[in-house]
């Protein structure tokens, strides 16, 4: 799925074919959102007559499954039906889950949730179709402005709500002497069923399975992507990255050292390496694409040529079925009148 300025486009991976479309041309603003299982994509919008309309498509297909969706705009989807609000005050912030059907609040968080010791303010969260996983910054002094101060001792929690019931599923708590002024801030990624956790002040990213709970590993370098059996993460200096694809078990299956311009994509359980070749502006960007098994690259001619291609950002990989689509990154000082562009590689 393409998500436009005006609604969503399907498209399958291999052919570039389009499936579906649903847009709403003439409107000032459409707020859009996909479920994390990928079934489901909600459209909102205020229509000619100042009446806000919002449906659930299936993203399958691009029909309508709800016609009179209640959805706000702004709630996270983690399914079919339910949607999660959030609520933001001085704070922090608290969720509850509500129906799409109907609208009905089925639970809401009265406080945030706590650790061990001490008072806690919830910083963030990520919204999966097994769990509500929200993180929670627990400290003598939980302001926003002590958190981003140096030298604060503080305990991270994970905690994992049911989200049909609001009932705790697990939780995951680290203390540190120094949360280094809250910075460079806590992430939150989900790779499907994994959870990648960056926390301030602990050295590694924390992999998780998000139904359970379980630590599946500790990783000293920067998770770019995670398979079912393996995770590709950046090892290395800014100056000389090291690729290492590498099991839950820890084995290092590929370790593959790199010029800091090139991308690498998982495919397959196998590496494949990109290095994005640009000349001046108005020539086509080629790319020359590298299994990691050995052997020599292959010179990609894509035909793009991109004005306004960021010349700081190599470029972005997504694995897709059938796919690997790079995604020339565009300069953010084109603004609005940038026009973007996806390449599919076999």
């Amino acid at each position: 799925m393409v998500e436009l300025d005006s609604g969503f486009v399907g498209l399958r991976g291999d052919t570039g074919e389009e499936v579906w479309t649903y847009t709403v041309p003439g409107v000032d603003e459409v707020h859009t959102e996909i479920s994390s299982d990928g079934t489901r994509a909600a459209v909102r919008y205020t229509d000619g007559e100042g009446e806000s309309v919002a449906v659930l498509l299936d993203t399958s297909t691009g029909s309508i499954v709800l016609e009179d969706a209640h959805w706000d705009g702004d709630s996270r989807l983690p399914g079919a039906e339910l949607q999660i609000r959030r609520h933001y005050d001085e704070d922090g912030f608290s969720v509850e889950a509500a129906g799409l059907d109907d609208g009905r609040t089925a639970w809401r968080q009265e406080e945030p949730v706590t650790c061990s010791e001490g008072p806690s303010r919830q910083v963030r969260g990520t919204y999966h179709v097994d769990a509500v996983v929200l993180l929670a910054y627990c400290a003598d002094d939980v302001s926003e402005e002590a958190m981003y101060s140096a030298g604060q001792q503080a305990t991270h929690l994970l905690a994992a709500l049911d989200p049909g019931s609001g009932r705790e599923l697990w939780r995951y708590e680290v203390s540190v002497d120094d949360t280094q002024g809250y910075f460079p801030e806590s992430r939150l990624t989900r790779y499907g069923d994994t959870l990648v956790v960056k926390l301030p002040g602990v050295p590694e990213q924390l992999l998780f399975d998000t139904a359970t709970g379980d630590l599946l590993e500790e990783v000293p370098g920067h998770v770019l992507d995670v398979t079912a059996e393996a995770y590709l993460a950046r090892m290395g200096t800014i100056e000389e990255p090291v690729f290492e694809l590498r099991g839950f078990d820890g084995q290092v299956l590929h370790a593959i050292p790199t010029d800091p311009g090139d991308v690498v994509a998982v495919v397959d359980e196998d590496l494949l390496g990109l290095r994005v070749e640009r000349g001046p502006d108005g020539d086509t960007i080629d790319v020359e694409v590298t299994p990691w098994q050995g052997g020599d690259g292959t010179l990609v001619e894509t035909g793009l040529v991109v004005e306004s291609a960021d010349r700081g950002e190599p470029g972005r990989l997504l694995r897709v079925p059938g796919a690997v689509l790079l995604y020339p990154s565009v300069d953010s000082s084109t603004g609005d009148d940038a026009i973007e562009h996806i390449v599919a590689l076999q």
